[in-house]
Parts: C-alpha cells; sequence; structure tokens
C-alpha cells in the first residue's frame, strides 16, 4: 500500500471516530425533542452503555444526568422532565440513587414505561440500606443487559434478533472482564480498599476484598473525627499504600489522610458518572473497569 493510500485511511478513521464521538455528545447534551427514533431516557451513564449497547442505532438513548456531575445530588429541570414525559421509556438505578425519581415517575404519561433496574438486580445491604452502586458488581451488569433486552425486544419486536445478538456480544465482554478482574485481585499482600466514598461495596464484595471508606453511600456525608482517626491508624498498622478517592466528590479529607501516613492519593472510578474528557476519549464501562483493575493490583500489590 503507497504511502498516499494510507494518509487517506487514516484520515478515513480519524473522521468516522470524530463522527461517533459527535454523535455520543449529542445525545449527552441536545434536547430529546430532536430525535425522530423512539427516545429511551436514562439517569447514568452504566444505564445509557447497557441501552445503547443493546439497541445500536434504532433507538436514541437520552442520559438525564450531565457529564461531569454528581449523580447523587442531581434533581432534572423541567425541560428535562419534559423529556422524560416524552419518552418511550424512562429507566433509573432505583435503590435510593436517584432521590427525585419516585416523585417524578407518579407524574408521567401511561405510555412512558418506567423501569426501576435495581429490582432486576442483587443488591447489597450497607450499614441497614441498600447500596445503590450495584453496577459494580459485573455479575449485575450482565443482569441489567438481560433485563433491557426482554423489555426492547418487547416493546420492539421487529428489532428483537439485533437486540439478543447485540446483547449476546455486550455480555461476552462482561464475562471476560469479569474473568481477569477474579484472575488480577486473586493474590494480592493487601486485600482492603480504603476510600473516600462508600461507592465500591460491589466491587469489594464480589472480589473478596474489605471495602473501608471515610463517608457513608451518600457524597454529601461529612466523616466524624473518629472515623478519620480510625482509618489512619489502620492504614499506618497495616501498611496500607494507597488510598482511593472519588474525583467528581470533594476528596480533601482523602488527600489529608494521605499526607498525615504517607500513602498515595489515587483516583478510583465508581462509574456513578463520566466526565466530559473520558466521553470525548472513547471511554467506555470496560475500559474504565479495566483501569480500575490496574490501579487496584498495583496498589494492593497483586500478583
Amino acid at each position: 500500500m503507497t504511502k498516499k493510500r494510507l494518509l487517506l485511511v487514516g484520515i478515513l478513521f480519524l473522521l468516522i471516530g470524530a463522527a461517533l464521538v459527535l454523535m455520543v455528545q449529542k445525545r449527552f447534551l441536545h434536547p430529546a425533542s430532536q430525535y425522530e427514533k423512539p427516545i429511551v431516557c436514562v439517569s447514568t451513564f452504566t444505564l445509557y452503555e447497557v441501552s445503547t449497547a443493546i439497541a445500536g442505532n434504532t433507538l436514541e438513548i437520552y442520559p438525564i444526568v450531565p457529564l461531569g456531575s454528581d449523580a447523587h445530588m442531581f434533581s432534572p429541570s423541567p425541560s428535562q422532565v419534559a423529556q422524560i414525559s416524552a419518552s418511550a421509556f424512562f429507566i433509573y438505578n432505583g435503590a435510593g440513587f436517584e432521590t427525585w425519581s419516585e416523585s417524578l415517575k407518579s407524574t408521567l404519561p401511561e405510555k412512558v414505561q418506567v423501569i426501576d433496574m435495581s429490582t432486576h438486580v442483587t443488591l447489597l445491604k450497607e450499614r441497614g440500606v441498600y447500596d445503590p452502586h450495584y453496577w459494580l458488581d459485573i455479575d449485575n451488569m450482565i443482569k441489567m443487559t438481560q433485563a433491557l433486552e426482554g423489555e426492547f425486544s418487547k416493546s420492539f419486536s421487529q428489532n428483537a434478533k439485533l437486540y439478543h445478538t447485540n446483547a449476546a456480544a455486550y455480555i461476552n465482554k462482561l464475562q471476560k472482564l469479569k474473568f481477569d478482574y477474579a484472575r488480577g485481585l486473586e493474590e494480592c499482600k493487601n486485600r482492603t480498599l480504603i476510600s473516600n466514598h462508600d461507592a465500591f461495596g460491589y466491587l469489594t464484595h464480589a472480589n473478596v476484598l474489605e471495602n473501608v471508606s471515610i463517608i457513608g453511600l451518600s457524597s454529601d456525608e461529612q466523616p466524624s473525627a473518629n472515623v478519620i482517626k480510625q482509618i489512619i491508624i489502620r492504614i499506618k498498622e497495616h501498611g496500607i499504600k494507597t488510598i482511593f478517592f472519588e474525583e467528581m466528590i470533594n476528596d480533601n479529607v482523602a488527600q489529608t489522610i494521605a499526607r498525615e501516613t504517607g500513602a498515595n492519593a489515587q483516583s478510583l472510578q465508581p462509574l456513578e458518572n463520566i466526565s466530559e474528557n473520558e466521553l470525548k476519549s472513547h471511554q467506555t464501562y470496560e475500559s474504565i473497569m479495566r483501569t480500575n483493575l490496574a490501579k487496584l493490583t498495583q496498589a494492593m500489590e497483586c500478583r
């Protein structure tokens, strides 16, 4: 192949990549009312990814929570409520994650099919309440995929074969990811994950790790002095070298503990949402989870 032809092929791939990014950005940034295909409104990124993986280009998947925002603290605007009301589906995480969803769903027209995804997965309880971060257990992502394949196939039966094929391909990726997590975290010198926010309970439970957090399930909690003291003692006594923090919430306390103990402060993505930079760099659930895995295996000295 000549240099000129190689250059043309390279330019073509760049143009295709740019077009895909623009398509995803449009779905995040433009009103759902502009779309001609049936609209599916989803609350957060993981629901967006699963829905898109199944539907392909047959449906317009519209994420409600803006890029880079704290999904715990979000509430929809009147225009977003109108967009949800005009959709074929409204899909949300449930289990208390979206505090605004319970009051909203009772106001939606009957034509809108409402799916509380937490009813299709296996939930864990933390301190007496359900932990809503269930997508960090890869088995739950598989259950989410199976549930949405069934729902979409019932409503748009002409595409059922495509949805089944797409779901099977996506589940195959998830199963490979689950295997790599089990293998990567099988033998580790340290098995304690310390983070600034209790968002990683499903990840630790699925991989037989200990989960220790500075604050609880809600990102607006304030840690007590005693909790901070106990975490500092644990880090020093057990020689823990890394404390993880979630970038989209305040990490001041995690950074302070890191300085106090000499530990390294490292970001870990709980996939409650993604940033605009992550979107532009084509990040997916799988790629982000693999980045998390690499950070965990290094921090926990796995072999």
